[in-house]
């Protein structure tokens, strides 16, 4: 497993997730496991939730693209 060392965390920055932490009875090194996972997994998440969007936006167009890119190559 990897490991990454975070450096110039502001001091009540710290102190709030060790307070956090400590309610969620876990480690600090732990809080910050969940919370990197956690973040990764919500871009993921978003990511998935705009190509889904953007899928349903253009099914069923008839939009034929061949046209536009002969005209823009003619120019």
């Amino acid at each position: 497993m990897a490991q990454v060392l975070v450096r110039d965390l502001d001091d009540s920055i710290v102190a709030r997730l060790k307070v956090m932490a400590k309610a969620e009875n876990i480690s600090l090194e732990q809080k910050f496991r969940d919370m990197a996972a956690r973040e990764a997994m919500d871009i993921e998440a978003r990511f998935e939730r705009a190509s889904r969007q953007s899928r349903e936006q253009t099914r069923g167009s008839s939009l034929d693209s061949t046209a536009l890119i002969r005209e823009d190559r003619d120019r």
